[in-house]
């Protein structure tokens, strides 16, 4: 009966269906209408979560440019440049990576509890193949991908360490080495890369329009660099070199545009799978501001400026047995047209590995400015400090399927390597 019954009536159904989309064509398009992209059983993606966790006490003194040389403590707790990362990276139709990272870091006003706490650092879109890298959105500024400088943390020295956003009120020093970005990279054989970028650097500074909330690109450069080959770092004689040119679009009641050179490496001066002993130099200058004087933080970001850095580190790395490392990092920083400006600096560090990435640090940073620089730093001559503390790095992959070259872990300011 049920059988009868469809028969008979399904040429009815059909006559009113076909009467119905003769009346609404529109109607019968839309049940028929296919997505741009049918949906397929998707491969899961390789996800990676990275932290680094940095807490230590700081002892620190600062002694003002004034008659007498008061002295006020800086000591405090110190949280900041502790950060959280995640990736998710999958293989894509026609070969090559495409990847996604998000992270955020603790900024100095987490130890006082006020203000923005956190910084996003990372948030990037980032397509590999074999000879070519694309990646937009906030990351590591190209210009501070040339040499890691083996400090406690990334921001300590970085008016040495790093070509400074001359956007920047100083207030987030962060804002010296991360950026918003667009580049591509090419290479050559996985060894020798190069770099062509577009920037927003970050906009915190007041100007003569007032304060600044511009999103428009200000900054664009290229840089050449050369890696030696992944896992032969302790054995090669030079593990990385690389030079840049930066062009920064300052307004010009705060200086005019300015142009930035910088080159460095890394040498091993006793290559070893042991007792490594390596030599890392990095050398900002720039060029082309019209200041001569400074009024404010921000213009000593600003004006032409010629900074040399310098580190050397010892690490011992027994078979079995934990490693341990120490370093010095120093730096001298001087003002083309401004008298009186110039700085110095000075980071020793000592790292013991305890367990797997679990480290006991201890530093002792030292900072001395001239007159007219300590000035626009509020009187600020001479910085001392004493660290000690923790710090606990973890990198974690899931669905470990693909090992794309810009990875978590290259993009944190790591110690001793695994």
């Amino acid at each position: 009966m049920r059988t009868l019954l469809t028969r008979t009536a399904m040429p009815a159904f059909a006559l009113a269906a076909l009467g119905f989309a003769g009346l609404h064509p529109n109607a019968a398009l839309a049940q028929t209408q296919q997505v741009p992209i049918p949906e397929e059983p998707s491969t899961a993606p390789q996800i990676e979560i990275l932290g680094t966790g940095v807490a230590t006490l700081d002892l620190g003194r600062s002694r003002n440019a004034v008659p007498g040389g008061g002295r006020a403590s800086g000591s405090q707790i110190n949280l900041s440049d502790t950060s959280l990362l995640v990736g998710a990276a999958q293989r894509l139709y026609k070969g090559g990576i495409g990847s996604l990272s998000v992270g955020g870091l603790a900024l100095d006003q987490t130890n006082t509890g006020r203000g923005t706490q956190i910084f996003l650092h990372q948030a990037f879109a980032d397509y590999q193949d074999q000879k070519l890298e694309a990646y937009i959105g906030r990351t590591d500024q190209p210009t501070a991908q040339i040499v890691t400088f083996p400090t406690l943390r990334g921001d300590d020295l970085v008016t040495f360490t790093n070509l400074l956003n001359p956007f920047s009120n100083g207030e987030n020093v962060n804002e010296h080495r991360y950026s918003n970005v667009a580049a591509v990279t090419l290479n050559q054989k996985l060894t020798t890369f190069e770099n062509f970028h577009v920037q927003h650097l970050i906009e915190s500074a007041d100007t003569s329009r007032g304060p600044s909330v511009g999103t428009g690109l200000n900054s664009y450069g290229v840089s050449v660099q050369h890696l030696g080959l992944p896992g032969l770092e302790a054995v090669e004689k030079y593990i990385s070199y690389g030079v840049g040119y930066e062009h920064r679009s300052v307004g010009r009641a705060e200086g005019g545009s300015s142009d930035a050179l910088y080159a460095g490496g890394v040498v091993n001066l006793k290559p070893s799978l042991v007792n490594l002993v390596d030599l890392r130099v990095l050398d900002n200058y720039t060029f082309g501001s019209n200041l001569s004087s400074f009024h404010d933080t921000s213009d000593t970001f600003r004006a032409n400026s010629n900074s040399v850095t310098a580190a050397v580190r010892y690490l011992h790395s027994p078979f079995g047995k934990p490693a341990y490392q120490v370093s010095l990092t120093a730096g001298y920083k001087s003002y083309s047209k401004v008298s009186k400006a110039g700085s110095v600096g000075i980071a020793l560090t000592g790292v013991k590995r305890l367990g797997e990435g679990f480290d006991v640090v201890a530093q002792y940073l030292y900072q001395h400015r001239d007159d007219a620089l300590s000035s626009a730093y509020g009187g600020a001559r001479e910085e001392n400090a004493v660290q000690l503390g923790f710090v606990f790095n973890f990198d974690t992959i899931f669905n470990r399927t693909i090992g794309p070259r810009r990875s978590l872990l290259n993009l944190q300011h790591k110690y001793i390597p695994d």
